[in-house]
């Protein structure tokens, strides 16, 4: 049994390998090159690509973006894996991520290069997500949070002013459903006069007219108005984040999947105008991008 999972393996390591080699025979050895350790560095890059963001800033945003060009430019997508099963290529690429650089290094050239190519494969779909899950971040810190705190405040700031302007046509409807009610009661004529006396009594007519338009003003009959406040404000704050949309926009990577193209020129566009920005924003942080 040792033996028989011994040659699956090795026959796994020579057709990854043969597919890397096929694919662009300079592609192996610029592989390896990530199992060296630049000057000035203490670790190789491969240990750099694989570390994700930790940080939600428009400087990490930038490097996530990097990572992504970074990984990305040794278009892995080329390497026809056909005829390898998804299965094991998943456990190759998860047995790689989870191997030193060094360990990788002194493997034997097939199997150091499938390892690679596993790992890079994987890489390409994760720094894609993990720059969009930052740039989602990014959108909800600086534009949305924010958007919302602001309509909040406002919405505070008309309260006093609101519940002021409802005491009266509340009073006055008071009136009108104690002297309404015995009418109703005992099936007697309505007369109007003394009803508005009494509600006059209480309030004036001109207070009342005054209050209402008040509150109309300030609840709008709109069942949309409090959304259209909250575009309004994001729409306020896009310049915060159009940089980071022209880095999305300014990207090829994402073309690796059939979304990511479509994402791709969302960011461009939104990149160009401004109008309709945040709600088209919002639905682009949905695509994510896988490797095939």
């Amino acid at each position: 049994m040792s033996a028989a999972r011994t040659a699956a393996e090795r026959c796994l390591y020579d057709a990854v390998a043969r597919a890397t080699y096929r694919a662009d025979p300079v592609l192996a050895p610029a592989l390896a090159e990530l199992l060296v350790v630049p000057e000035g560095r203490r670790v190789p890059e491969l240990e750099r690509l694989r570390t994700p963001p930790v940080r939600s800033t428009g400087t990490a945003m930038v490097r996530a973006m990097e990572r992504v060009e970074e990984i990305s430019a040794f278009a892995l997508g080329r390497v026809n894996l056909s005829r390898v099963p998804v299965n094991r290529l998943s456990a190759l690429a998860q047995y790689g991520q989870l191997s030193k650089a060094q360990t990788i290094e002194r493997a034997p050239a097939p199997r150091r290069t499938a390892l690679l190519t596993a790992v890079l494969r994987q890489l390409e779909a994760q720094a894609v997500d993990d720059a969009l899950d930052l740039f989602a971040v990014l959108m909800a810190n600086r534009l949305i949070s924010p958007a919302r705190r602001a309509s909040d405040r406002e919405r505070l700031a008309m309260l006093p002013q609101l519940e002021q302007a409802a005491r009266i046509p509340a009073k006055a409807s008071k009136i009108l459903t104690e002297e309404l009610d015995p009418v109703t009661e005992h099936e007697t004529d309505l007369d109007v006069a003394a009803l508005w006396a009494a509600v006059e009594e209480a309030v004036p007519r001109t207070a009342v007219a005054g209050a209402v338009a008040t509150v109309e003003t300030l609840v709008p009959e709109d069942d949309g108005s409090a959304e259209a406040a909250m575009r309004e404000k994001r729409a306020q704050r896009y310049n915060t984040v159009r940089p980071f949309l022209s880095l999305l926009g300014e990207s090829d990577a994402r073309g690796a999947a059939p979304a990511g193209r479509r994402t791709r020129l969302s960011g461009r566009s939104l990149c160009n105008r401004r109008t309709g920005a945040v709600p088209q924003a919002e639905s682009a942080l949905s695509a994510r991008t896988t490797v095939p």
